[in-house]
């Protein structure tokens, strides 16, 4: 076992060239220990990130957000930026478990994870969010988030590469998240959502909607999509939406027995989240 606490990116470079199969990156640990224990694993490495400060901060650009992989759930709630542009982000951040698990967990750990009811990798795909990933070789990529996550706990990432920043552009926009889970609070997600419109003099002039927890990455709700493209937030109608969100949880899991219960509970997600509109 070898444990490893790289203070900058150098180090992180060089600790990055030592990692194997049995290496993992840690940062909150939140949920890295749990498959841990439920793996069983005990002989493996670990690359502590918590020091590397290249991963730490948000920065305001002219036309990005850029969010360190370290920040935590609880620095995304304190963050006025995020709170004033990406309102549907501070939203996942603010009921992502209980005040313990947001102040270690991180946006960094939460993406890599790649669960199917992640709350903050569906505000991600809906952002257009792209990923930024440094390699052992010292070498940054910029992924797609819709590309980042390939599969159920499966991304991009190769060995000897770490996720560093993630990068949100910037517009004139409204955005929105909301989840249903078994209790009210400190939940997992059976079904969530995110919508990010641009607006332009008071109209959507384009919408990116994503469900999550109906497939094993978000899914793009392109039939709901279409309808808000062109409308003003009176214009639109609650039962459509409803409607219109009965249909992409059976396009997305139409075997699936847990269908009846999310056709369901999509519409009382979607009424919450057209209700907390401007």
């Amino acid at each position: 076992m070898m444990f490893t606490a790289p203070a900058d990116e150098k180090e992180l470079q060089a600790a990055l060239s030592q990692a194997d199969e049995r290496t993992y990156l840690i940062a909150g640990g939140t949920d890295l220990l749990i498959h841990l224990q439920n793996r069983k694993e005990t002989d493996c490495s670990f690359i502590d990130l918590t020091k590397v400060k290249e991963l730490q901060g948000i920065r305001e650009e002219k036309d990005w957000i850029d969010i360190g992989a370290l920040v935590t759930m609880t620095e995304l709630c304190a963050s006025p930026l995020v709170k004033e542009e990406l309102r549907a982000l501070y939203l996942a951040a603010y009921h992502l478990g209980s005040e313990q698990i947001r102040n270690r967990a991180t946006l960094g750990g939460a993406i890599s994870n790649a669960s199917q009811s992640s709350d903050c990798s569906v505000v991600l795909f809906a952002y257009g969010a792209l990923v930024e990933i440094f390699s052992a070789r010292g070498e940054r990529r910029k992924v797609p988030m819709d590309q980042f996550i390939t599969g159920r706990e499966k991304t991009c990432l190769d060995r000897g590469e770490a996720v560093s920043r993630i990068l949100i552009p910037r517009q004139e926009r409204s955005s929105m998240f909301g989840k249903v889970g078994a209790r009210k609070a400190v939940t997992i997600a059976k079904i969530n959502c995110a919508m990010d419109f641009r607006m332009e003099e008071g109209l959507i002039q384009k919408a990116s909607i994503y469900l999550g927890a109906v497939g094993v990455k978000p899914v793009e709700a392109r039939l709901l999509e279409n309808y808000f493209q062109g409308k003003s937030f009176a214009e639109i109608a609650l039962q459509d939406v409803q409607e219109l969100g009965k249909e992409e949880v059976e396009k997305a899991i139409p075997t699936r027995p847990s269908r009846f219960y999310k056709r369901v509970a999509v519409q009382g997600l979607l009424e919450d989240m057209i209700g907390a509109l401007p």
